[in-house]
C-alpha cells in the first residue's frame, strides 16, 4: 500500500514565513513607535514646548532582538543672563539636558507627567502586544498558514 502527500502548500508557507514575519514586525513596530511618541508628547511637561518637540522613538534591531525605544534629549543653553542690579551680562556656555533631569529627578513636574516616556509604555503594553499579534496573525494567514 502506498500513499502520496502534496506538501507544496506547506513548503510555500515555510518559504514565505520569514518575509511575513518581517512585514508584520515592520508594520506593528511602526504603529507602536508612532503611538508611543504621540502619547509621550501628550503627557510630557510643557514650558516652552522644546521638550515635547525633542521626544523621539525608533525601531531597533540587532542580533536576535528587535523592538522600539523612546528618548528625549532636550537641552537648554548657552544663555546670557543680565543682572538686574548691575546690568552686567554673564555668559553661560554650559548645556543642560533638562529632559533627562525632569524624567529622572525625584521632584514633581509642574505640568504634565514626569515619567513622560515610561508612563505610555506602562499604560499601553497590552494594547501594543495585541497590535503586534494581530499583524503577525494576518501576515501568517497571507503566507498560507
Amino acid at each position: 500500500m502506498e500513499f502520496n502527500l502534496d506538501l507544496s502548500q506547506l513548503n510555500q508557507a515555510l518559504v514565505r514565513s520569514p518575509e511575513a514575519i518581517s512585514r508584520a514586525l515592520e508594520t506593528g513596530l511602526t504603529d507602536i513607535k508612532n503611538d508611543w511618541r504621540a502619547e509621550a508628547v501628550d503627557v510630557a511637561p510643557i514650558d516652552t514646548g522644546n521638550l515635547r518637540r525633542q521626544i523621539y522613538t525608533e525601531i531597533f534591531s540587532g542580533g536576535n532582538e528587535v523592538g522600539v525605544e523612546a528618548g528625549a534629549n532636550s537641552t537648554r543653553g548657552p544663555s546670557v543672563l543680565t543682572s538686574q542690579k548691575t546690568g552686567r551680562k554673564k555668559y553661560n556656555d554650559k548645556r543642560f539636558n533638562y529632559a533627562y533631569y525632569i524624567h529622572e529627578s525625584n521632584g514633581k513636574a509642574v505640568t504634565g507627567e514626569k515619567k513622560f516616556l515610561e508612563k505610555p509604555a506602562r499604560d499601553n503594553q497590552e494594547k501594543w502586544r495585541q497590535w503586534l499579534e494581530r499583524e503577525l496573525s494576518a501576515e501568517f494567514r497571507r503566507a498560507g498558514w
